[in-house]
């Protein structure tokens, strides 16, 4: 991990690519060590985080190469939540692929938030200000104890509330949040009492921070109600200051904008097993949605009027579909009991 980090750092990277220095993953490096992939491999698939990491010039060779090496040690390799970049090297090499979410960014090139679009906004930031709450940034690890135990305990109240393990893979949890390099957000009052908290991951590029993406979100379920609208505000508003270009909202994954079928598919491809593979996810995100809410936090993200960008999965082998439906699952989802798999079905059956 610290290797990949040291590259990361010196290099560029996507939005999602401080993900990659996770716990759980792997690591492949190009030969010249300027580039890695990271993966993990669940029943077979090699199932990477996002892009790889490295030079922009080199994307396709380390593309090709990972898939190479993935397949040498018998693997099905699969690029997950990966840009369009990724998708259209792997189009080029007759893979298919098919959308898994959509990326929403806030470019921060003279953002204000005025207008009607951003009512919403500007009422948090108005309501927060006579209220007298206040955005304050920290590091997990050196922040006072009297804020972690905080964030700790809103954060441990909304996984009970959920009945369900918190997700992994492309989802941060505190283990996550507490990183030097990952900056959060806390909304204060003048009691100290923490409202809700934010975490911000660096975005790199050419070795240079040129953005943040938002991963952690939690609110204290009496705290001041509209604290993620004032804190992404915020965030965008304090981190144009300093320089940054964008903010990446994060992905919403099994999540899209346009969930009608595109038109120009026809009804034969929709019955390969990509369009069953697609419908498969859709489901898996309408089940989860109750427990979860990936949409509703899809929709919430467009009061912040985002750029939206699609993020794709690409595979080699449609008949291997299957087992990479499977791998995403338990990626997600690793420490699913038995119980909370029948409340799971569940659910599905009743929806």
């Amino acid at each position: 991990t610290e290797r990949a980090r040291s590259v990361l750092m010196s290099s560029s990277g996507s939005a999602l690519s401080w993900m990659t220095t996770w716990r759980g993953n792997k690591y492949w490096f190009s030969a010249d060590g300027r580039s890695y992939v990271a993966y993990r491999v669940i029943s077979g698939v090699a199932l990477t985080t996002g892009d790889p990491v490295g030079p922009r010039a080199s994307l396709r060779d380390n593309v090709v190469e990972f898939a190479e090496f993935a397949s040498k040690n018998g693997w099905i390799p699969c690029f997950y939540s990966v840009t369009p970049a990724v998708r259209r090297i792997t189009d080029s090499l007759g893979w298919g692929g098919i959308q898994v979410g959509e990326e929403t960014v806030l470019d921060l090139d003279g953002i204000a938030f005025t207008g009607k679009r951003f009512q919403d906004v500007r009422t948090a930031l108005n309501r927060a200000k006579k209220a007298g709450v206040v955005a304050e940034w920290i590091r997990f690890p050196t922040a006072p104890l009297a804020i972690t135990d905080q964030i700790t305990a809103i954060s441990e109240e909304w996984v009970a509330d959920k009945g369900m393990p918190e997700m992994g893979f492309t989802l941060g949890g505190l283990e996550e949040v507490d990183d030097e390099n990952v900056r959060c957000l806390i909304a204060v009052d003048e009691h100290r009492t923490v409202h809700g908290v934010t975490s911000w991951m660096p975005v790199y590029e050419d070795g240079v921070i040129v953005g943040w993406t938002l991963d952690f979100m939690r609110r204290r379920s009496e705290g001041f109600r509209p604290t993620m609208e004032f804190l992404i505000a915020s965030a965008a508003l304090l981190l144009e200051q300093e320089g940054a270009r964008f903010l990446s909202l994060s992905g919403a994954p099994l999540a899209k904008v346009d969930e009608k079928q595109p038109e120009h598919v026809s009804s034969a491809e929709q019955s390969t097993l990509s369009g069953l593979l697609e419908r498969l996810l859709d489901v898996l995100g309408r089940t989860l949605e109750p427990v979860y809410g990936f949409r509703s936090l899809l929709a919430f993200k467009s009061k912040f009027q985002p750029r939206y960008e699609p993020m794709y999965m690409t595979f080699a082998d449609p008949a291997a579909l299957p087992s990479i439906g499977n791998a995403i699952g338990r990626a997600y989802l690793p420490d699913v009991s038995i119980g909370q798999g029948f409340k799971l079905v569940r659910t599905m059956i009743e929806r």
